[in-house]
């Protein structure tokens, strides 16, 4: 038996697995979704609200920021969780190449609530006592250049989740195998092996991909045959003694 049939009989072939889809989807499109309501409620508010002295509306809008901020930083926990379950279950490649992605809302909102802090503080130290005068009235204004931050943000979010949804969803409609199965042949006749054509980061990547599924699939198999063994001993204290 060479090594290609060695491992096959290992991972019992293709059959032995069964694909679960990467359920993100519609976590990343209520996030997008979140940071348009907001950006279309701070347009109602500074349209709609007419407070001349005490600029509710710009507070309501950092207040809707904090809120946004906290949700974005439980939604990076959520994508992060489950991608993790995947790159478990063999599928090492598409996690890599969309682990980019995982930071980029996080890093969008917390760079524009810095962004937006520091037009604050410059607001109110060049106005003073005065900034609540200044608060909305002029175009320029504080709430103004929330509004617009706002809006640029959405844009930057959209973009973003709608590239990581076009991903995830071709990812779901392929239904491969993991990465193991799919790159046994290559994996195993390059063990140790860096031609002109391969790089030998990508190599070592595969390698590594290769014993953690091993790994992985090992325990699985020590788990269920665990199980097999207590049910086993336990039928066999049920028999009836001659």
């Amino acid at each position: 038996m060479d090594d290609d049939q060695f491992f096959e009989s290992i991972l019992a072939t293709e059959n032995n697995y069964h694909f679960k889809p990467l359920k993100t989807i519609p976590y990343s499109a209520v996030h997008a979704i979140t940071s348009f309501i907001i950006s279309f409620t701070s347009v109602l508010l500074v349209y709609a609200w007419k407070s001349d002295t005490d600029c509710e509306e710009f507070f309501i809008i950092l207040y809707l920021r904090c809120i946004y901020w906290v949700s974005t930083f439980l939604y990076d926990h959520l994508i992060k969780f489950h991608h993790e379950k995947l790159r478990m279950n063999g599928y090492h490649e598409f996690y890599r190449a969309t682990s980019l992605h995982k930071g980029i809302p996080l890093h969008i909102v917390s760079l524009w609530n810095t962004v937006i802090l520091g037009i604050q503080t410059i607001m109110q130290h060049q106005y003073g006592p005065e900034f609540f005068t200044h608060c909305t009235k002029e175009f320029f204004s504080p709430t103004t250049y929330i509004v617009l931050f706002n809006a640029f943000e959405t844009i930057l979010l959209i973009a973003v989740h709608a590239w990581y949804i076009v991903r995830v969803m071709r990812f779901n409609r392929a239904t491969l195998p993991p990465d193991a199965y799919r790159g046994l042949s290559e994996s195993i006749s390059s063990v140790g092996v860096a031609t002109r054509d391969t790089e030998t980061n990508d190599l070592l990547e595969k390698q590594a991909d290769l014993i953690n599924y091993l790994k992985d699939h090992n325990n699985k198999l020590n788990q269920k045959l665990m199980t097999l063994s207590a049910q086993i001993r336990a039928s066999t204290g049920n028999l009836p003694q001659n």
